[in-house]
Parts: structure tokens; sequence; C-alpha cells
């Protein structure tokens, strides 16, 4: 076998050791599959924390729309409230009027605003459903008590996707979510109504619009309105009493008070007895009229004091035996609030006629 020469046992040794696997190999293999996994594990948290940003933005919209629709339905509950009675007692809905709204049917919020139901300023839109709509209707035998006044606020726009161009469904329980149980939707597996905890409508309003899928709302029912049946205090309206109303205390009215029936008096007093307050009403024994008056009780049936008469030898009588008494205090004086005035004095008489006079009490 022929020997290799210098140049090319030169070659061989530098290529064979080539061909050796290294030490470090094997750790820098490790290394990078570490490295991949690092990469992946900061994609994954990336990818979750945009998520998630997403998602608190999603819920800061849905809970910002839902607040500015409660704004809304409050002030068309009040509306309903206020203008109800006049809608329901409305023989002909096309010719009905209320002041302030062109339409009673559709308030705006600028009208509401006007009205003073909502706060001046009050934003007309928002970024998810758009500006508000209201529509009013009566359902049930109308007029009458029995008619039923209702309301439903809603969004101009549905709730959509803008990225497939349907329904988020998401962004919808978002919503309902954030309305707390006031809410409702219309959805695609059931576009025929508007369902909500509180309430379901057909997603056709009575004025012939129909709500697509993904509309959101919020409503004033019959339910609503017969919570306000019921008086509370510094209620404003008439509660038409119909029936005998029993009170243990005391009745303050701050106006007049018109009867059209009879007023029976159950306090008893007496002329000249002590009374209070001023302007209190009794009656007497005989079922006279007495009127506190600085702090007695004076006949309210009679004006002035009266009169009597005194003889200087027979006293409360003439010479003949009649009586000249007062016939208000039953002696000769005056009532406790007149002023006695002479008015007459026949002067000196033969015995045993007696010198008489007579006194007008004026009070």
């Amino acid at each position: 076998m022929p020997t290799p020469s210098p140049s090319r046992r030169a070659e061989f040794v530098r290529v064979v050791p080539s061909r050796l696997p290294r030490a470090g190999a094997k750790q820098e293999g490790y290394l990078l599959l570490e490295l991949v996994l690092v990469m992946l594990i900061a994609g994954l948290l990336a990818a979750w924390g945009a998520q998630a940003l997403v998602n608190r933005l999603n819920d800061a919209q849905a809970q910002s729309a839902a607040v500015w629709m409660e704004a809304v339905h409050k002030a068309v509950e009040v509306y309903v409230r206020r203008h109800g009675p006049d809608i329901q007692a409305a023989v002909d809905v096309n010719l009905l009027s209320i002041p302030g709204f062109a339409d009673w049917r559709a308030p705006t919020l600028s009208e509401l605003a006007q009205a003073g139901l909502l706060s001046q300023g009050f934003p007309e839109t928002t970024r998810l459903t758009g500006a508000a709509r209201v529509a009013v209707w009566r359902r049930g035998p109308c007029p009458g008590d029995d008619c039923a006044v209702e309301a439903l606020v809603h969004g101009e726009r549905p709730v959509h996707d803008e990225s497939r161009g349907l329904p988020d469904e998401a962004m919808i329980a978002q919503w309902l979510l954030a309305a707390q149980g006031r809410g409702a939707a219309v959805h695609p597996s059931d576009p025929g109504r508007m369902r909500g905890a509180a309430f379901s409508f057909s997603s056709t309003l009575p004025d012939g619009r129909v709500l697509p899928a993904g509309s959101v709302g919020m409503a004033v029912t019959a339910e609503h309105l017969a919570l306000w049946s019921y008086l509370r205090v510094r209620d404003e309206r008439d509660p038409d009493l119909r029936g005998p109303l029993s009170v243990q205390g005391e009745v303050n009215s701050q106006s007049d008070i018109a009867l059209a029936g009879q007023l029976v008096l159950g306090a008893q007093g007496a002329d000249g007895e002590g009374c209070g307050p001023d302007g209190a009403v009794a009656h007497d024994v005989a079922g006279g009229l007495l009127v506190c008056r600085h702090g007695r009780w004076r006949s309210a049936s009679r004006t002035g004091g009266g009169g009597y008469g005194f003889n200087s030898v027979h006293g409360c009588q003439t010479a003949d035996g009649a009586p000249t008494a007062n016939p208000l205090t039953g002696t000769c004086s005056c009532p406790w609030y007149a002023t006695q005035v002479r008015i007459l004095d026949s002067g000196p008489r033969p015995y045993p006629e007696g010198r008489q006079y007579a006194y007008l009490c004026i009070g």
C-alpha cells in the first residue's frame, strides 16, 4: 500500500477532526429549545393581555351605553306618568296634543330636556347604539281606566360586529349584564321578539317599524306604572279617594278646604271660656257656633255684645217687674269681650219708680 505524501497527510489530519462531534453541541440545542419556549409563552401572554384589554374596553363601552340608556329610560318613565292620564283618556289619539312635544308617540331627547326630564347638554348618542329612539303607545280597552300606556327606549342602530356585519352576541351579553336586568335585546335566534328579564315585546313596534336583530332597549311597562298608583311623601297627584278617611292626628292644610257635604264639629265650649289657638271653631251646648278670639270662645252667631238696663231701686228689672238683663249674659252686664256704653239716663224719679239706666255693649 503506497504511503501518502506529507501534504495529503496534513489535509487528512485537518479534515478528519472537523467531522467529530463537539462537546457543547448538545447544550446549544437545549438553549435553542428554551428560547423557542420563552418566545412562545411571551407571545401567548401578549395575546392574552391584548384580549383582556379589548374585553375591558368592551365592558366599559357596554357599561357606559347602559347607564346612558337608563337615564333616558327614567326620563321617559316620568313622561308617561305625567301625560299617561291624558293618553289614556284620549278618544282620538291622532288629535292628542301634548305641549312641548311634536308627537306624543315619539318624544325626542331634546324635547325631554326642554321639559326638564333630562339635564341640558345630555348626550344624544353613544358609540355602541347611536341615538336613542322612544316609542310610546297604549293597549287594552281605551279610553278608560284599564287602558295601559307603555313605552320603549331603544338604540338607533343594532349592536353589530363591524368586521363580520353580524349581531355581536358577546357585546349584547355585556350590555344586558350592565343593564342589571332592566334591558332586553332582539337576539338572532329569536328576531321576532325583544326579550329581557323584565319584559318581552314584539320587535315590530306599533308604528310599524321593525327592530333588527342586535337591537337593545329598555321598556316602561304597565307593571312599572302600577307602582306609582300608591301615594308617596310629597306626592303632587290628586289621590281622588272614594271612601271614608280616618285620621287620628291633626290635619294641616296650606290652602282652602271645600266641602260638598256637612261639617260636623266634635269640640264643645262655652262663651267666654278659655280656648286656643285663635281661629279655632267649636260649638256650645245649644249647638251654636263658637270662634276662638283672643284666647276665649265667642259666639259666632251673634254680633255685638247686646245691652241691658238697670234700675236704681229695682235692679235688673223695671218698676213693673219686666227683666232688663242682657240676653247674652243673663245678667245686667256686658260679655267679657264688650265694652258698656251708657245710652239712657232717666234722671231722678220719685219712689218707687227709681232712676233708670240703659247700656249698650259694644265689642
